[in-house]
């Protein structure tokens, strides 16, 4: 028995729609109605063409969400989702579709920010003469300088929400979670955080038991994160240190991921994300994956082309600026 796994950034309207900032994409390919079709075309495809199929959404939103419920709903497939964005950006969010007759045991919904907030514990301050001065000055000099932030705050305020489902596929159970990492580069302490407490929450969710994340990390293959998920006791000496508060939380450096495209083909994609910007020039790099844990094989992938065409994605063909990504695993 197999189960096949589909990821896929689908970039909010908002941000699609929008012909000065993707300068470089023909106005007609960014509208809304346009790229929808292609997305709901592609789904269904890797629907109707592979069995026990699982998607996984990123940049799932409140405009894009009414056509997608009904279009799971005509494939009998349950969509489960959580928008945790504002107002100006649709609502931005995950989610996941199941067929309905798949076997669902358990639904768990996680915010990362909040996870961390409940594992954290704020420094308590000590009062002397030192401590009064500083504060004192601290205060003088916060209406001109910008102190530097704590990233371990920053990453609680982040609403970025992990879905994992517990299946039963053929009497075996698995595992299925999603999770968007959130895009700040420049500040990678925040995504370090992020993605090792995703990583061990699904461990510890999991708990044994196969399962598979997937989704858009935002982590290119050779970055300090992908290291920290993929190899076994990799310790990184800069990994963000707890400022201003006391934080019950170490990575788990033995508990680590595999790849399925790494596993299948010897290396991750050429890229998974292609677009020119006027905020990321010319930008094309792997930050989509299926990652793995357990007694699972994988039968193949998706195949990606090797080079992107055309000046930026999202084009005639492409409706998104990421690939859509998937694999097939033999439970």
């Amino acid at each position: 028995m197999t189960v096949r796994i589909v990821s896929y950034n689908l970039l909010v309207p908002v941000y699609a729609d929008r012909p000065k900032f993707y300068f470089k994409c023909q106005p007609q390919f960014l509208k809304t109605d346009y790229r929808r079709n292609l997305i709901q075309a592609q789904i269904e495809e890797e629907i109707t063409h592979h069995e026990n199929t699982v998607i996984c959404l990123q940049e799932l939103s409140l405009s894009m969400l009414p056509k997608l419920e009904l279009l799971f709903r005509s494939l009998n497939y349950s969509l489960f989702h959580n928008l945790y964005g504002e107002k100006w950006n649709d609502y931005i969010g995950i989610g996941m579709a199941i067929p309905v007759s798949m076997q669902l045991n358990s639904i768990s919904f996680i915010k990362i920010g909040e996870h961390i907030r409940s594992i954290s514990k704020h420094h308590e301050k000590r009062t002397n003469l030192f401590t009064w001065e500083w504060n004192f000055c601290q205060s003088a000099l916060s209406k001109f300088i910008q102190l530097a932030s704590d990233p371990w705050k920053i990453a609680m305020d982040r609403s970025n929400t992990l879905i994992c489902l517990q299946l039963v596929i053929d009497g075996k159970p698995l595992y299925v979670g999603t999770y968007h990492m959130p895009c700040l580069y420049e500040q990678p302490d925040v995504m370090a955080i992020h993605s090792s407490i995703v990583k061990d929450l699904m461990f510890q969710i999991s708990a044994g038991q196969d399962f598979i994340l997937a989704g858009d990390f935002n982590l290119k293959p050779w970055d300090t994160c992908y290291q920290a998920l993929t190899k076994k006791g990799y310790i990184d000496s800069n990994y963000p240190k707890y400022n201003n508060y006391e934080i019950s939380y170490r990575p788990n450096t033995e508990q680590v991921l595999k790849s399925a495209y790494r596993e299948k083909n010897g290396s991750e994609p050429n890229y998974t994300n292609y677009s020119d910007t006027t905020k990321s020039r010319n930008f094309c790099a792997t930050l989509d994956y299926i990652f793995f844990v357990g007694d699972l094989t994988v039968e193949k992938v998706l195949k990606l082309p090797d080079h992107p065409t055309g000046e930026s994605y999202p084009d005639e063909t492409h409706p998104s600026d990421h690939l859509m990504i998937a694999a097939t695993f033999r439970l």
